[in-house]
């Protein structure tokens, strides 16, 4: 579980600076998802690390695929929203549906509701 937890702060570190990036070598726009993408990320990583690190302190083992499933989860939620693949044309509020990313978003969240249950 600690490899997990350190290579989960490489991808915070890494997407705190991927806006930066995508804007300079992809696009404006792909800066702009990778800007949203690390927001999302800042709003589920509290609960992730305060659930790892009680797996690890609770020796709570079935917790650590479930965590590499969610840190894979959460990689793949980044380069999906980052290239814009799947995205579907914007509607009148400005917003662009992106299924694939909505759904990569939504097993990352069971998959801590599963990690919080198991601890209890």
């Amino acid at each position: 579980m600690t490899s997990i937890i350190v290579h989960t702060a490489l991808l915070y570190l890494i997407q705190t600076l991927l806006p930066m990036i995508a804007t300079k070598r992809i696009s404006e726009s792909a800066g702009e998802r990778a800007g949203k993408a690390v927001h999302n990320l800042r709003e589920s990583l509290p609960v992730f690390f305060v659930f790892a690190v009680l797996s690890v302190y609770f020796d709570v083992e079935s917790n650590i695929m479930i965590a590499l499933v969610w840190l894979i989860l959460r990689v793949a939620f980044v380069a999906v929203y980052v290239s814009g693949i799947n995205t579907k044309p914007a509607q009148e509020s400005g917003y662009e549906p992106q299924p694939l990313r909505s759904f990569l978003w939504l097993c990352s969240i069971i998959c801590l509701i599963i990690m919080g249950v198991n601890l209890i």
